[in-house]
Formats: C-alpha cells, sequence, structure tokens
C-alpha cells in the first residue's frame, strides 16, 4: 500500500488521564516538521479508544513492539431515533503487518477527526504542543 507523503501521521504513544483529563499523546508528522500533541478525549471516545490501543492482534508475545496509528478519517450510521453513531479508526501496526480497528467514539471526537484531517502544516497545531509538567503539576 503507498501512502501519500503530503497527509500527516498521527503515531498514538498513550491513551491516559490525569488531573487534568483523559487524552491521547500524539505524535504528528508533517512533510514540514514533527509535533506532538495532547488531544483531550471525552468518557465514551477514551474507554473506546484505550481499549483498540491495546489490543494486540497478530501476537500476544510480550517483548514485540507494536505501533499505532490514528487514522484521519471517521464513520457514521444513523439510529432509528434520527440520533448518529460515530466511529474512529486505528492502524495497528507489527512488522509489516497492518490491521485497521474501529472504535466508537463522540460526535465531537469525529468533528475535531474531520479538522484534523485538513491541516497540512504542523506550524498550524502549534498551540497543541505537548507540555511537560513538572513535579508540582504546573507548566
Amino acid at each position: 500500500m503507498t501512502r501519500n507523503r503530503e497527509l500527516p501521521q498521527f503515531e498514538i504513544q498513550e491513551v491516559s488521564k490525569d488531573h487534568m483529563g483523559r487524552y491521547a499523546k500524539i505524535k504528528a508528522t508533517y512533510p514540514d516538521g514533527v509535533i506532538t500533541i495532547r488531544w483531550a478525549l471525552d468518557s465514551l471516545t477514551y474507554v473506546n479508544l484505550k481499549s483498540a490501543f491495546s489490543t494486540r492482534v497478530f501476537d500476544k508475545t510480550p517483548y514485540l513492539t507494536y505501533f499505532y496509528k490514528l487514522l484521519i478519517f471517521y464513520g457514521s450510521s444513523r439510529n432509528p431515533d434520527e440520533t448518529r453513531d460515530y466511529s474512529g479508526f486505528i492502524e495497528c501496526i507489527l512488522c509489516k503487518q497492518t490491521k485497521q480497528i474501529e472504535f466508537k467514539c463522540s460526535e465531537t471526537f469525529a468533528a475535531n477527526i474531520e479538522w484534523m484531517s485538513r491541516v497540512r502544516s504542523y506550524e498550524e497545531i502549534n498551540h497543541l504542543e505537548w507540555q511537560t509538567l513538572d513535579q508540582k503539576g504546573t507548566l
């Protein structure tokens, strides 16, 4: 499969929560640079993304290094009551093996995916750059 080098790549490094809330730590690679961002997550997206992120679909051997990429598209389906269900997607990678994993997400997360799909430079999102907190919890 060929990849468009103009599109950003989002490597998921961590899905966790702290005193500031739930988040995904994402390494975003653009043609003009790399930035690590903190992507805030609502509770629905957090639970489902964390589960998908911990999936080891090829081999359960503990020493194997899996990589997970957040894909910049989403799906939605209409329910009988006119509400919608949204899905995000990650790619699980082990060596040359890849598997796409779907997870339920919120409409807000889907909207953020749509917004991020239009970003073409790391400079457009430098305000989201990961900030390391000191031991007191301040920047």
